[in-house]
């Protein structure tokens, strides 16, 4: 999806996108509210969040530059940065000078001295400090202490995004849980805006089968595969429907080898987005087999909106923010549950919910979340330092 640059209300503002997942990745809101303001006339520095050294590396992308990935939007990948941060404050402070220093260079050198700064997550505020920005927003998608492996990464994390509320002067959030507990850390104004969905991007498939000769019945899951995958659940799935079970994203490196031995399912990989909707109206069934936990409890679940997007059936794992997507989506709470739950979607997909779960997709349209964004950053353009 690209959209032509074009005067607008947020011309001659320069926002400096900071530690946000890869561009070229699964999109995320990011990608979805930075290009809408590039629309309106922003300039954007989409800098990237920092990968491992073996990443990179295996990636064969050690030495890529900025690089402009549609009109007013340019894209920074960061040094490579020193493993550790998340749990000793004194390396995250090091990595974040480092990248601060690689942003600094390109603001230098393209004389950007007025900016914005928007922020995603709370280990950001070491690469924000050395910055001097007229105004910083702050993107809250999850609950970040319950990323936290040992008692000190949650207690540098938690307080990291208190310094972070208190930095910024727009919070958004995902849910309103999320919103509850920032607005206690903050006197700035906080506004909920929850993911959504292209939904006429995802109605119809944009190309040929992409999974050609694999026999149906197929389920699918489209998204990161991360530690909160519930591997238990995806061997169940794979060993009750061998071959047939395809799995489409990214892998975090700490989780590839239990993926690797996870038997009987159809590993893609990471695909463009534009080819997300081909492989979602490919599948029978779309799942989210994740591990019920606190952290996804408060989590709002991007890829359940595009796959409602398409009209297929969805099963989902109880998820908190999900209760209010009934019936259009079904969920639960054990292993044997989203089996049976699987097995009778493909019985009978409920086609006559069909209409409902797009028009429930198309009410989460970015297009119309996107206007809460930029009717705070309309405030925010004429603030001053």
């Amino acid at each position: 999806m690209t959209f032509a640059l074009e005067a607008g209300r947020f011309a001659g503002l320069r926002i400096v996108w900071l530690q946000s997942p890869p561009w070229d990745g699964l999109w995320t809101r990011q990608n979805h509210f930075a290009l809408r303001l590039a629309r309106e006339g922003a300039e954007i520095l989409y800098v990237e969040n920092p990968v491992a050294i073996r990443t990179r590396l295996k990636a064969g992308d050690a030495g890529r530059a900025p690089r402009q990935v549609a009109p007013g939007i340019t894209v920074m990948p960061l040094p490579l940065q020193i493993p550790g941060g998340r749990d000793v404050e004194w390396i995250g402070r090091l990595n974040g000078r480092r990248f601060a220093g690689a942003v600094n260079a390109w603001l230098k050198a393209q004389g950007w001295d007025d900016y914005l700064v928007w922020c995603r997550v709370p280990l950001a505020l070491h690469a924000l400090e050395p910055l001097n920005p007229r105004a910083v927003v702050y993107d809250v998608t999850d609950d970040y202490e319950f990323y936290a492996r040992s008692d000190g990464e949650r207690a540098l994390t938690t307080r990291l995004e208190a310094l972070m509320a208190r930095r910024a002067a727009q919070v958004f959030t995902t849910t309103e849980q999320l919103a509850q507990k920032l607005t206690a850390l903050t006197n700035a104004p906080v506004t909920v805006v929850p993911n959504g969905a292209d939904a006429s991007f995802f109605e119809a498939p944009t190309g040929p089968d992409p999974l050609g000769e694999l026999p149906h019945p197929r389920i699918g899951y489209v998204g990161l595969v991360a530690d909160w995958m519930d591997f238990d659940l995806l061997a169940k799935l794979g060993q009750r429907w061998p071959g047939q079970v395809v799995i489409v994203g990214p892998v975090k490196p700490e989780v590839q080898a239990r993926f690797d031995a996870v038997p009987g399912i159809v590993r893609i990989g990471g695909v463009p987005q534009t080819q997300v909707p081909a492989y979602l109206h490919a599948f029978d069934v779309c799942i989210v087999p994740h591990v019920i936990s606190e952290l996804r409890h408060r989590a709002d679940p991007l890829k359940i909106v595009e796959y409602l997007a398409t009209g297929k059936p969805v099963v989902s794992v109880a998820l908190r923010p999900l209760e209010a997507l009934r019936p259009q989506v079904d969920t639960a709470t054990t292993h044997d549950e989203f089996l049976a739950l699987v097995e009778a979607r493909l019985a009978d997909p409920r086609a006559d919910l069909a209409p409902l779960r797009r028009d429930t997709a198309a009410a989460r349209d970015w297009d119309t979340l996107y206007q809460r964004v930029a009717d705070g950053l309309s405030v925010l353009k004429t603030v001053q330092t």
